[in-house]
């Protein structure tokens, strides 16, 4: 049921959990793995080897995968509830459960997600009514490369409902949605699978405004401002002026603002304001990801109406994120067991309490979830 319930983790690389637990030299490894990203290589011109400069080293990136979450529902029974069939159990009591546990979890990580997802399309308070915001989320994805497969957006019912018109030919046929497997499947469309979701995150944007640059020819993940009042808060998209995006692979410029995301809450005034990615200069030995530095005095713009909240909707290639469940062991004086089906991992454990004849069942997952190619991933504004 856990797994019916959650379309994301489905739809995310989930092949890291193996890393956990295992076993080197005689130790077992700790609650985080790195996921190693392979740098994109440079190519040069002519016969002589790296035009007589130094090639760049192929040294891999990586990021931290932390299982860094533990949630659980608590289910207590007295001698009387155990005497219901299995039926009446699974539908009065594990079912709400399971349903509760998936809409927590698949809200936790599609929060996650967004907070690490610099790239938006749409117009703010306006809910998308027609094909084309979603065909500029699919655009997002091909112009930094993510693979054409394995694509998936989740949206809120009311982007569903403003597509109602638009639905009879734009989805798949009913006999082809019952084959989903998925009630949450509603249809595919510019080589995205989509899902309805009760769990969309809403970003609130801060009061933060005017801000510009403090400083030319910055990189890093720390961008300095000076001139601008109010927060900017963690999860928002800011652009900055005169820099663009670039064609991973070319390094040529592709006419958009490079899009940066706000990783830690910004209280305000002078200071650095945290962003991803960190911003790279595009050299001959180095594939950058910015057409130029920032200069000095450059306008920092946020996405969005301040102090406003808008859902945002979330489309990503299945690599752009990893989520690793863990196995969680049974204690020694309880009963039950730990299950992994389709990536996610479920401890079900029982213990009594004669005094008030009572028995009572938690159901665990332990997860962690990491961002590995970001720009693999677009969100749909509403």
């Amino acid at each position: 049921m856990l797994v019916q319930e959650n379309p994301v983790v489905k739809n995310v690389n989930t092949d890291r959990k193996v890393e956990f637990g295992e076993e080197v030299n005689g130790y077992k490894k700790g609650d985080t793995v790195r996921i190693k990203v392979p740098p994109v290589p440079v190519v040069f011109d002519g016969s002589v080897f790296a035009n007589g400069g130094s090639a760049p080293l192929a040294q891999e990136t990586e990021v931290a995968l932390t299982l860094d979450t533990q949630k659980h529902v608590a289910l207590t029974f007295g001698a009387k509830e155990k005497t219901l069939d299995l039926s009446d159990f699974r539908e009065r009591f594990l079912r709400p459960a399971m349903n509760s546990l998936g809409a927590v979890v698949n809200a936790d990580l599609l929060t996650r997600m967004k907070n690490q997802t610099p790239n938006v399309v749409g117009t703010w308070g306006t809910i998308p009514a027609t094909r084309t915001t979603y065909r500029n989320a699919s655009s997002t994805l091909d112009r930094f490369l993510a693979p054409t497969d394995n694509r998936s957006i989740h949206f809120t019912s009311d982007a569903n409902d403003a597509l109602a018109e638009a639905n009879a030919t734009l989805f798949h046929s009913k006999q082809e949605l019952e084959a989903e497997f998925d009630k949450n499947a509603v249809g595919m469309f510019a080589n995205l699978q989509f899902y309805t979701q009760q769990s969309i995150p809403v970003h609130t944007n801060g009061a933060g405004t005017g801000y510009v640059t403090n400083g030319a020819a910055q990189t890093g993940a720390l961008l300095a401002v000076d001139t601008g009042t109010g927060a900017v808060t963690k999860g928002s998209v800011i652009t900055i002026a005169g820099v663009n995006a670039v064609n991973p692979l070319t390094g040529e410029d592709i006419g958009r603002p490079r899009a940066f995301v706000v990783t830690a809450d910004f209280a305000g005034g002078a200071g650095n304001i945290a962003i991803s990615p960190a911003i790279v200069q595009n050299t001959t030995s180095q594939r950058g990801n910015v057409t130029a530095l920032p200069a000095d005095g450059a306008a920092v713009t946020i996405f969005g109406t301040a102090s406003q909240s808008k859902a945002q909707n979330l489309a990503f290639h299945k690599d752009a994120f990893a989520v690793a469940f863990a196995p969680l062991p049974v204690l020694a004086s309880c009963e039950g067991y730990t299950a992994t089906i389709n990536g996610i991992s479920v401890r079900v454990m029982t213990f009594g309490d004669g005094y008030q004849d009572k028995e009572h069942t938690r159901i665990d997952v332990l997860y962690g979830e990491s961002g590995v190619r970001t720009d693999h991933a677009a969100r749909v504004t509403q």
